[in-house]
C-alpha cells in the first residue's frame, strides 16, 4: 500500500518519463517496493519491470531515496531495502550498472562489510549506512532503477548523399550503399534514379573493402584487384607491398587536370633488388618470416609464426603476421593456454572466470574470488541441488571448476556429494580466512582424489569447530575432465 501513496505525488512529466509508479531523478528512474525479499528475487523484480536493482551512485539519486524512507517511517513501517550493491571480490564493491562504489553519499557501517555478506542493503537510512547480507537473506523492501523514456522525436538520420567515405555511409545499416567506382553514397532504395545507365560498376552495403591498393597485405589479395600490383621486397621472403600500377609498373596520381596514372618505377626499383608482379604472385610467399627452399616451401616459419606461408601465430601468440606482422604473447592471467589468433581474446579454463584476459570473476552467476591473485569460485547455497551442463561450444575450453561453501547452521554437520558425466579430479580445502580466490589464503586439503566420477563426504560440525569458526568455508576444486561434461553437486546440512 505504500507503493500507491507515493504514486499520488507523481507528476504528469514524471509518468510520462519514467511510467506509472516511478520517479523521474536526474538521468533515471526510481522506484521503491516494501515487499520482503531476497536479494536475487529483487532482481528479477526489477528485471520484469524494464529496471535493475538500483545503483545509487549520485547525491541526487541517495537523497531522493532516503526522503522517501522516511515518509514510509512517518506511516510507521520501517524500510531496510536492497540496492544494487554487490560484492564482486574480496576486495572490491560494484554497482549492479558496473561503475565502481565510490560514492560518499553511502557508507558502511560500523564494522560492514562483514565476510558472510555478498550483496548490501540500507539498514539506517538517517545515517546513510550500508549492512553487508547473505545474498538468499530476506530484507524488508527494494529500490529499482531504470532509465527515463525520452518521448521526444528521434533526430533525423544523416542523408546517404552527405556521407562522403564508404565507413560512414554503410554505417546505416542497409540504408544507403556505396558505390566504389564514383566514390557516392546513395540511398539503397534509390538506386535506379541515381544511377539510370548503369554508371555504378559495383556497390558496397556491409563491411568496406580497401579502397585504394595499399589495403591489401598480401600478394595474393593485391593481384585480385584490376588496379593493383605487387612490388616484393629484395629478402624473398613474400613480403612486400601492393600499389596501384599495371602489366608495365608501378603508377603514380596523374598530376591536376588529367585522368591517365603516370608510370613511375621508382616505386618499384628493380635495380634495388625489389620484383614487380602484376600477373601472378612470386613463388616464395612467407610473409617475410622465412626463406624457400625448392623455390617456393617455406622452410622455418619464425617470428613465432606457423602455416604453411608463415600467415598465422603460433598457439599462445595473437596478431596478424602477415606481411611481416608481429605475434605477442595471449595475456591471460595464468588462466588459459590459448586465445583468438587476431584479436588476443583468450580462452578461459576454468568456468567462472571471464574477460578478455581472464580477469574477471562472472559475479552476476555467483562466481566469486580474484582471478588476479587465485581463482574464482560458484558460491554455493546449502540444501541445493546444483546442475552444470558444460555442452555448448563456448565451453570447450573449460577444464576445471571450482565451488565454495559456508555452513549455515553451527550444531549440524555438512555433507557434499558430487558426481559427474565425465572422470574429473578432485580436491577439496577448508579455511577459515575471508581470502576465497587469493594465493595468500591459508587453505587446509581434506580431499584429494584423480580419475572419478563421484565422490560423497561428510563435514563433522565438532570436528571443524563450526561454532567457534563462523566463517569456515569449504573449497571444491574439480579439475582435468573434458568436454562435453555435466556436473552435479549438492551441499546439506
Amino acid at each position: 500500500m505504500g507503493q500507491e501513496r507515493l504514486m499520488i505525488n507523481f507528476t504528469p512529466v514524471i509518468s510520462k518519463l519514467c511510467g506509472e509508479g516511478w520517479s523521474q531523478v536526474g538521468e533515471s528512474c526510481l522506484r521503491i517496493n516494501s515487499s520482503r525479499e531476497s536479494y536475487d528475487n529483487a532482481r528479477h523484480y526489477c528485471k520484469n519491470l524494464g529496471g535493475i536493482i538500483a545503483s545509487l551512485s549520485t547525491a541526487k539519486q541517495v537523497d531522493f531515496v532516503l526522503g522517501e524512507l522516511q515518509k514510509y517511517q512517518q506511516q510507521e513501517k520501517k524500510l531496510f531495502p536492497w540496492v544494487g550493491l554487490r560484492k564482486i571480490n574480496v576486495s572490491y564493491w560494484g554497482w549492479e550498472d558496473n561503475t565502481p562504489f565510490t560514492n560518499t553519499s553511502l557508507q558502511w557501517l560500523p564494522g560492514e562489510p562483514n565476510d558472510s555478506g555478498f550483496c548490501a542493503y540500507l539498514e539506517r537510512a538517517q545515517v546513510s549506512g550500508l549492512r553487508a547480507n547473505p545474498c538468499n537473506a530476506n530484507t524488508d523492501g527494494l529500490i529499482c532503477e531504470k532509465a527515463v523514456e525520452s518521448r521526444n522525436a528521434r533526430p533525423c538520420k544523416t542523408p546517404c548523399s552527405l556521407h562522403a567515405t564508404c565507413e560512414n555511409c554503410t554505417s546505416q545499416a542497409t540504408e544507403c550503399m556505396w558505390c566504389g567506382s564514383t566514390k557516392r553514397c546513395v540511398d539503397s532504395n534509390a538506386y535506379v534514379i541515381s544511377f539510370p545507365y548503369g554508371q555504378c560498376l559495383e556497390w558496397q552495403t556491409g563491411d568496406c573493402v580497401a579502397q585504394n591498393c595499399s589495403g591489401f597485405r598480401t600478394c595474393g589479395q593485391c593481384l585480385e584487384q584490376p588496379d593493383c600490383g605487387w612490388c616484393g621486397d629484395p629478402t624473398n621472403t613474400g613480403k612486400g607491398q601492393c600499389v596501384e600500377g599495371s602489366y608495365r609498373g608501378p603508377m603514380k596520381n596523374p598530376p591536376k587536370h588529367s585522368q591517365d596514372m603516370l608510370l613511375d618505377t621508382t616505386l618499384c626499383p628493380k635495380e634495388r633488388g625489389y620484383e614487380w608482379a602484376f600477373i601472378q604472385c612470386p613463388a616464395c610467399q612467407c610473409n617475410g618470416h622465412s626463406t624457400c627452399v625448392n623455390g617456393s616451401v617455406c622452410e622455418q616459419c619464425r617470428n613465432l609464426t606457423t602455416g604453411p606461408h608463415c600467415e598465422t601465430c603460433m598457439p599462445g601468440y595473437h596478431g596478424d603476421p602477415t606481411n611481416g606482422g608481429k605475434c605477442q604473447a595471449c595475456k591471460c592471467n595464468g588462466h588459459a593456454n590459448v586465445c583468438q589468433v587476431l584479436t588476443g581474446k583468450c580462452f578461459c579454463t576454468t568456468k567462472g572466470i571471464k574477460g578478455d584476459q581472464c580477469n574477471l570473476c562472472d559475479s552476476e552467476n555467483r562466481y566469486l574470488g580474484n582471478p588476479l591473485r587465485g581463482t574464482c569460485y560458484y558460491n554455493l547455497l546449502i540444501d541445493y541441488q546444483f546442475t552444470f551442463s558444460l555442452l555448448q561450444e563456448d565451453d570447450q575450453y573449460y577444464t576445471a571448476i571450482n565451488f565454495m561453501a559456508t555452513p549455515e547452521q553451527t550444531n549440524k554437520n555438512l555433507d557434499m556429494s558430487i558426481n559427474a558425466s565425465n572422470n574429473f579430479n578432485l580436491n577439496i580445502t577448508w579455511s577459515v580466512g575471508s581470502t576465497a580466490g587469493t594465493i595468500s589464503g591459508e587453505e587446509v586439503p581434506i580431499v584429494s582424489k584423480t580419475n572419478i566420477k563421484e565422490h560423497r563426504d561428510s563435514f563433522s560440525c565438532e570436528k571443524f569447530s563450526f561454532r567457534s569458526n563462523p566463517n569456515i568455508t569449504f573449497y571444491v576444486y574439480v579439475s582435468n575432465f573434458s568436454w562435453p561434461i555435466k556436473i552435479q553437486l549438492k551441499c546439506r546440512s
